[in-house]
């Protein structure tokens, strides 16, 4: 069984697609389907439940007799039944001609012995895993403006993560948003899509403002880092997030600061280790020292050890300050 990807996968007698993550899973039988129909405009398509009774998958593979191209989709084949599980083991042995057989196993352990067969029978797999790292994030979100035609800086696809990474469908669908957006009159150049149009849609979004007060406070702009945390807080932005994307950043700037750091090594793109790698000349142990030291006092007060956890924030971003003038 070889490994593709969901936006390189073909038609094949069978395919598997394999993981936890519904976006990649559905992007690649999207992909499927669409060649199916372009390969035979006449397809039958055909989705079967797990729980479909003995024979069902042998009906709708059956040569027909008018000829046409067959599409069937087993969606939960980790919810499938024993018989349905016992009949794909069966077929892998003799898949049909114009026939292809798509099996969605959405993980866990159930059906292992389908999955160990459909390994041996070198069935192409699309690997539907979720999508954990930032580096990772931001090479899928790039890789959505690369397909539509449209460059993006780096900087404004750092920006899109960090406001919409948490969840990868909503992720896919704001880089839809601002291409549609920004894509110009017919016959007019197409611009390359800047930061400022990402802050411009995620404007007042919690994730992005934490960030930005994170980023003026690093760069020691304290009242324009407290004029944003003001302007966050009046729109309900939360103590315990805003430090954690100044903690966040506080880590991200101590790793480039280590001999050696490379985005190899960190697992970093290499826009974001150049920005860093800036940021930081203006710091040096002891003050690093002194805003780690600022927010893992902030975390704890945040959490429930401090009075007033607005004013916590307040006084980290003016520690971290301080912490930046005295190196």
């Amino acid at each position: 069984m070889s490994d593709v990807a969901w936006h390189s996968v073909d038609l094949a007698p069978v395919i598997l697609i394999h993981g936890t993550e519904p976006l990649i899973a559905s992007r690649a039988l999207e992909r499927l389907r669409t060649q199916a129909r372009e390969h035979d405009p006449d397809v039958a398509f055909h989705d079967l439940g797990g729980d479909s009774g003995a024979g069902a998958l042998s009906q709708v593979t059956s040569p027909s007799l008018f000829g046409e191209a067959r599409f069937v989709v087993i969606p939960e084949l980790q919810s499938a039944s024993e018989q349905m599980i016992a009949d794909v083991q069966s077929y892998l042995a003799a898949p049909e001609q114009d026939v292809t057989l798509v099996l969605v196993h959405r993980g866990g352990n159930r059906g292992k012995k389908l999955l160990d067969a459909v390994k041996k029978a070198g069935v192409p797999r699309v690997a539907a895993d979720p999508i954990k790292r930032a580096a990772d994030k931001q090479t899928f979100a790039a890789s959505e403006f690369s397909r539509a035609g449209r460059r993006i800086q780096p900087e404004a696809v750092g920006a899109l993560v960090d406001a919409f990474g948490a969840d990868l469908s909503e992720l896919a669908a704001i880089c839809r948003q601002i291409i549609e957006d920004t894509t110009p009159e017919p016959g007019a150049p197409a611009p390359t899509i800047a930061v400022e149009d990402v802050h411009a849609l995620t404007a007042g979004r919690v994730e992005t403002t934490a960030f930005a007060v994170a980023d003026a406070a690093i760069a020691g702009r304290e009242a324009e880092a407290l004029q944003l945390l003001a302007q966050a807080q009046l729109v309900g932005a939360e103590p315990v997030p805003m430090v954690a994307a100044i903690a966040s950043k506080i880590r991200s700037l101590a790793k480039v600061s280590a001999p050696g750091a490379s985005a190899r090594t960190l697992g970093m793109p290499d826009w974001m280790i150049r920005n860093l790698s800036r940021e930081v000349r203006a710091w040096n142990d002891r003050s690093l020292a002194l805003a780690i030291e600022a927010v893992a006092q902030a975390d704890h007060e945040v959490k429930g050890a401090g009075r007033d956890p607005a004013w916590s924030v307040q006084h980290l971003i003016i520690r971290i300050c301080g912490a930046r003038r005295q190196r």
